[in-house]
């Protein structure tokens, strides 16, 4: 169990290396090219935070090592960040890339810098918090509510800068003078159910995962 449990801990570092690495390098990639006004998007910012969760989580995983006290709030930060990468793919596979025509998919998930921030930073980081941080440590419903506050603070400012025309989308459905008042008030709803759902989805995932590999120790312990 315990060569298991090392394992487990080598690939987790391994996939947090890969997704602090190219989640920061397809952020440089965009701003580079397109300027810090990419720092508008949802995309950029929720790559930049699942990079800084990962650096948690890292110091979290060498404490580890080291037989130090286990400090379970850096891995609630990378699990917010999962949360919003998830969004970001969700957002992304649904809504932008079909919006986006012929070859829409193509060019969303990837093409350029978009295939790190779109599809493999998102998917990996859902597959190492699902198959991996989840066997570690138990995702709470006070945490789980709590992951939504990024993606309300976003929509909140985002909204309000383009009220004020501060700011125009960077999203199609953050076009509030472009579209009625009730598509607007429906895509905040949509948007807000799917942080919230998604949330919810990975909290009850790492449940299962949590309470099948701890159930497993202790029958193993007792064999």
């Amino acid at each position: 169990m315990k060569k298991m449990q090392k394992r487990c801990a080598v690939v987790g570092i391994v996939l947090d290396v890969l997704i602090l690495v190219w989640g920061i390098w397809g952020s440089f990639l965009e701003i580079y090219h397109y300027t810090f006004g990419m720092l508008a998007y949802y995309t950029t910012l929720s790559n930049l935070f699942i990079s800084l969760g990962c650096v948690f989580h890292l110091i979290y995983q060498l404490k580890k090592f080291g037989g130090r006290e286990k400090t379970g709030w850096m891995q609630y930060m990378k699990y917010f960040g999962v949360c919003c990468m998830a969004i970001t793919f969700l957002m992304v596979f649904l809504v932008l890339a079909p919006l986006g025509g012929e070859g829409g998919y193509y060019r969303y998930l990837w093409q350029g810098p978009l295939k790190y921030q779109h599809t493999i930073c998102p998917l990996l980081a859902m597959v190492s918090f699902v198959l991996l941080d989840s066997r570690e440590v138990r995702i709470t419903k006070a945490m789980m509510r709590a992951s939504m506050i990024p993606t309300v603070l976003y929509a909140v400012f985002s909204v309000t800068c383009n009220v004020l025309k501060v700011m125009h989308g960077p999203y199609p459905f953050l076009y509030v003078y472009e579209q009625p008042i009730y598509q607007s008030i429906l895509w905040g709803i949509l948007i807000l159910a799917a942080a919230y759902g998604i949330g919810w989805g990975l909290y009850w995932v790492n449940g299962k995962v949590y309470v099948t590999v701890h159930c497993e120790a202790v029958r193993l312990l007792h064999s």
